[in-house]
């Protein structure tokens, strides 16, 4: 008993001073250990920050985007691609518009009316048949081979965007405040040439149209009744009759409603040439009585083709609804005449060309030496001969052209 009781003072002294490596000598460590990271941090020097990420390279089509909307590319700062070529519209004219505006100050007024700029993809190079029958290109007068081309001309065309010359153009790319994205996305150094800025600009235009779903979406309504999910009213379908019909609206000798061969989906165009004699149009050029908008025999290529004369180009019937004015010298505002000129041309002239003494000017924006070029068969017919299409074809047809408007959507389920 005596020696216990000894012990007892002592395990108590050794207890308090955390002996023999208890929990109590292992927290004094591991404060210890800290307490040496801390000095070790602060001895340490800071680490920079880790660098951001680069920004990805914009692609020619996101750059082309921004150069079709861009204003400050033409002489008067007003007009873009955009102007001319509205998405609402099909990407055609303006509503409301007549013939476009454009030149140094944004007033001269352009020959021909803007078609659309969808739907392009398949119009391939300008040339001739087997046949001989000219086909392809772009403008009415297909002397673009392809979108670059397209692109490039208005830029330059003194009644549209203006540019004295390449230079001039050049300036205006380097002075965009994207215009080290252009030069990334076409892989130009920071001191590149005028010609090269401007085949970039060009090319991202071009791209962009070419990839942008907007300008090819195939939405319509006509492409919902093909794919099943959708139907046609009764007159919408009486007017995709008469529309192929070969004897009355023969509509799809030119504008086929069937896919080319290789596609899947038809383009109303097959890009061939025609003279449809539509009347003449009051505008700028035409105050001239002596100047006549010859088509395809107005190219400098094709001068000397009488036969070409008085020939433009068949645009897709795609978004038409949305189009107008018209023709290539926006003669009509509605579709209404527009296929009741196609039906009445020949057989009531006076409804469509000025009388003059009495006598009706047929075919007045043609020179006579060119009227062999007039295009005759169905659905035009000839004086004394009954319309291919009455009052009701007419605003059948029509119903069915209304169809090609792209956005349509089925109307949701009842709940």
């Amino acid at each position: 008993m005596p020696m216990r009781h000894a012990l007892l003072p002592a395990l108590l002294i050794c207890l308090l001073a955390g002996c023999g490596g208890g929990s109590g000598g292992a927290t004094a460590t591991a404060a210890d250990d800290d307490a040496s990271a801390d000095a070790a941090a602060l001895r340490r020097p800071p680490q920079p920050a880790p660098a951001p990420a680069p920004a990805p390279v914009p692609t020619l089509a996101q750059v082309g985007d921004r150069l079709f909307e861009e204003t400050s590319l033409s002489a008067s700062g007003k007009l873009a691609c955009a102007n001319c070529h509205v998405e609402a519209r099909g990407h055609a004219d303006a509503a409301g518009s007549f013939l476009p505006l454009g030149g140094t100050d944004g007033t001269h007024q352009g020959l021909r009316s803007s078609p659309s700029a969808r739907y392009l993809d398949q119009a391939g190079a300008f040339g001739f048949d087997a046949q001989g029958r000219p086909r392809g290109g772009l403008f009415w007068d297909g002397r673009a081979n392809n979108r670059t081309e397209q692109a490039r001309g208005p830029l330059f065309n003194p009644d549209e965007m203006a540019n004295a010359d390449v230079g001039a153009l050049a300036a205006k790319l380097r002075a965009l405040p994207y215009a080290a994205d252009l030069r990334a996305a076409a892989n130009l150094p920071a001191a590149a040439t005028d010609d090269q800025l401007v085949d970039a600009a060009v090319t991202a235009i071009a791209r962009y149209q070419a990839d942008d779903a907007s300008f090819h979406p195939f939405t319509s309504k006509f492409d919902a009744v093909q794919d099943g999910r959708a139907s046609f009213t009764a007159q919408e379908q009486r007017g995709l009759n008469l529309f192929n019909d070969p004897q009355r609206g023969n509509c799809a000798s030119c504008h086929s409603s069937r896919p080319a061969p290789g596609l899947n989906r038809a383009l109303f165009t097959d890009f061939s040439y025609h003279a449809l004699a539509v009347p003449r149009n009051q505008s700028r050029a035409t105050a001239n009585p002596a100047f006549f908008d010859l088509g395809l025999c107005a190219r400098s290529d094709l001068a000397g083709r009488a036969d070409l004369c008085g020939l433009f180009r068949t645009p897709t019937l795609r978004n038409v609804a949305l189009t107008g004015p018209y023709f290539h010298n926006a003669r009509f505002a509605s579709l209404e005449d527009v296929v009741a000129f196609y039906a009445t041309r020949d057989i009531d002239p006076a409804r469509w060309y000025p009388n003059v003494n009495g006598q009706v000017q047929l075919y007045n924006d043609l020179p006579a030496a060119y009227r062999s070029n007039v295009q005759q068969g169905a659905p035009f017919r000839r004086a004394g001969q009954p319309p291919a299409l009455n009052a009701q074809d007419v605003a059948d047809v029509v119903a069915f052209l209304r169809t090609l408007s792209d956005g349509f959507t089925t109307a949701p389920a009842a709940q």
